[in-house]
């Protein structure tokens, strides 16, 4: 936990009480997903927060006593057990207008007692489960939904639970937020009179977002990436209903590691939440340092990996490619170096517009080369910063030009007459651009440009990174 973190806080409750709605209005972000169908959120998602001079990391959990058909209720209580036994203050959330229910009072009673729910499966490694969930913590209640004057009387039968500190609240409103954080913070003593220094651009994490169609392997790259199960993880296509963000730390380099919702074609996306979590993945992207785009060894590259490369291509961000459950492939004694070839082979012709990706095979069963795909976000990242010499780079583009003119269009050439490479200081993570000086910018054809790019990159070290092209015409002088 960064020195500026002192304190967890995890937010609990039943299903479709408001839990994310309220996590996102602390945070001040749009980060957990919101949606009135219950069971949304399935993972812990956490997020580094700081009111009145304190620091803390605020969990969002799963409902407690979910009645999932598809399997997920032991492990959505295995993450908030977990989240229980981390946090030093809870906010336990129940809906106001439906009013005190059976399952309240158990979650309650729960809370109330010394040790987490007895039966929940204990995880190699993991000593949270069955030790103190709740012993020395403070339980806020945390009665949401009330929106109107009508409901606030409802608060009254929530006291019966027996918690000194409850607050009415209006998560879809902000009401009663300010009273929330108030009460929260309040036994934590005097806050820090200074804000925490910003990070350098250096020493600011990588995004680094896991993206690919539904049950690819996602979630299992970033748990064993991570040696922890931060995320669900089920042969259940669609696990994932959230963008989680996971801070994590390889070799004193930060990186915020960001599982994704597998994303189907539209056809294939019947369920409005589904639409919506989609819809986060490709907000995702274009917050993302670096895209890992996940495939399937053993169905190769499909038309929905495509459209995800697209918008991988059409943000500019920077891309690697994982090809995951390459422990299959062994299984079936195909896994030689001339089946890899012929798989790289056909992802270039298929993603031709990634062809700068690098391509990386995998196993996050097995977790055979998974640390490799840090390694190659290492050189990715120092592929970008690296600065391109203005006189190598025109010496480059004058011989290119002179190896292959290009074509006449309306009897006229292009022409390159200088470039330069720029790097924008101010952005942590920048995009190589090359800012070219030229006669006429109707004048170059799709082929002549994707030529220039194959020669820069084959010259300078740019690989997984896309490059911007800024053309700047430059006018002929007039004859005095």
């Amino acid at each position: 936990m960064p020195p500026s973190i002192s304190r967890t806080v995890a937010i609990v409750g039943r299903p479709n009480v408001g839990k994310s709605a309220i996590f996102n209005r602390i945070t001040g972000k749009q980060i957990s997903l919101v949606h009135d169908q219950p069971g949304v959120t399935r993972d812990r998602i956490s997020h580094a927060c700081r009111h009145a001079g304190h620091g803390f990391e605020l969990l969002d959990t799963g409902g407690i006593g979910l009645g999932d058909k598809e399997g997920f209720a032991e492990a959505i209580e295995h993450e908030v057990s977990i989240a229980l036994a981390t946090a030093q203050d809870i906010l336990f959330v129940v809906d106001g207008r439906d009013g005190l229910t059976p399952l309240d009072q158990e979650i309650a009673k729960r809370l109330r007692t010394k040790t987490g729910k007895k039966g929940v499966k204990k995880k190699a490694g993991d000593e949270s489960e069955n030790a103190p969930a709740v012993a020395n913590r403070r339980v806020i209640l945390v009665v949401n939904k009330l929106d109107v004057p009508e409901l606030e009387d409802r608060i009254e039968d929530f006291r019966k639970l027996g918690f000194p500190d409850v607050v009415a609240l209006s998560a879809a409103h902000g009401l009663g937020l300010g009273d929330l954080m108030e009460i929260l913070v309040e036994p934590w003593g005097e806050g820090d009179a200074e804000e925490p220094a910003r990070l350098s651009r250096a020493e600011q994490p990588i995004r680094l977002a896991f993206l690919g169609r539904p049950n690819v392997g996602k979630s299992s790259m970033v748990n064993a990436l991570l040696e922890d199960s931060r995320t669900i993880v089920s042969p259940v296509s669609g696990t994932t209903r959230d963008a989680i963000d996971v801070p994590f730390t390889w070799r004193n380099r930060a990186f915020t590691l960001i599982d994704t919702a597998g994303m189907r074609q539209n056809r294939k996306v019947r369920d409005p939440l589904e639409t919506k979590m989609t819809g986060r993945s490709v907000h995702v992207i274009n917050r993302a340092n670096v895209c890992v785009l996940v495939l399937d060894a053993m169905e190769g590259v499909s038309m929905q990996d495509k459209k995800i490369g697209g918008l991988i291509d059409d943000a500019m961000r920077p891309v690697m490619i994982v090809v995951n459950k390459w422990d299959l492939v062994r299984e079936q004694g195909d896994a030689t170096r001339k089946k890899e070839f012929e798989f790289i082979e056909n992802i270039k012709q298929d993603l031709f517009f990634l062809e700068h990706a690098p391509i990386l095979f995998t196993s996050a069963k097995t977790g055979e080369r998974v640390e490799s795909i840090l390694k190659t976000i290492e050189k990715i990242e120092k592929n970008r910063r690296n600065k391109i010499s203005t006189s190598e780079l025109n010496d480059l583009l004058q011989k290119a030009q002179e190896k292959y003119a290009p074509p006449l269009v309306n009897n006229r050439r292009f022409k390159i007459y200088y470039a330069t490479h720029q790097i924008d200081e101010t952005q942590p993570h920048p995009t190589p651009t090359i800012l070219a000086f030229i006669n006429s910018f109707s004048l170059l054809t799709p082929a002549y440009r994707r030529y220039i790019e194959l020669k820069l990159r084959e010259k300078f070290p740019l690989e997984g990174c896309p490059v911007r092209w800024v053309w700047k015409e430059k006018q002929p002088m007039k004859p005095k």
